[in-house]
């Protein structure tokens, strides 16, 4: 699945952070992963825990780090990843979130998500008794 692109980039003194959702629409009930990443010199840096609108549920958060080392450059980068379930019809502003280092605040641009309405279940016919194997 394509990344939606929903998120800007906030940059300074070789820390980079960025926030993104892979999709923009969604309907009530989907799964939405929302990806904050830090990326760069990530040491000291705080991410507050982020606040979600009303009608979104976070149904489960995970982290991972990458370290690398390239022709005697480390990279490192951390991850969140927030699992959301919208409970409800409308647009939401998740965002914009941000990250504290040495009293300095990145922030990213908000994300608009819409949600519609739960597709109906589909109807399956009566198999009238049948029984397939």
């Amino acid at each position: 699945m394509a990344l939606a692109a929903g998120a800007a980039v906030a940059a300074a003194q070789e820390l980079v952070f960025s926030a993104k959702v892979d999709v923009t629409t969604a309907a009530i009930g989907d799964a939405v992963t929302l990806s904050l990443t830090l990326s760069g010199d990530v040491a000291g840096v705080q991410l507050p825990p982020p606040q979600f609108p009303e009608g979104i549920t976070v149904v489960s958060r995970s982290q991972s780090s990458q370290f690398s080392v390239q022709q005697g450059v480390v990279e490192r980068s951390v991850s969140v990843l927030y699992v959301l379930v919208p409970q409800q019809a409308g647009t939401f502003r998740l965002g914009p979130f941000m990250a504290v280092k040495h009293e300095q605040a990145f922030k990213t641009e908000p994300i608009e998500l819409t949600v519609k309405p739960a597709s109906p279940p589909l109807r399956r016919p009566p198999d009238k008794g049948r029984v397939t194997l």
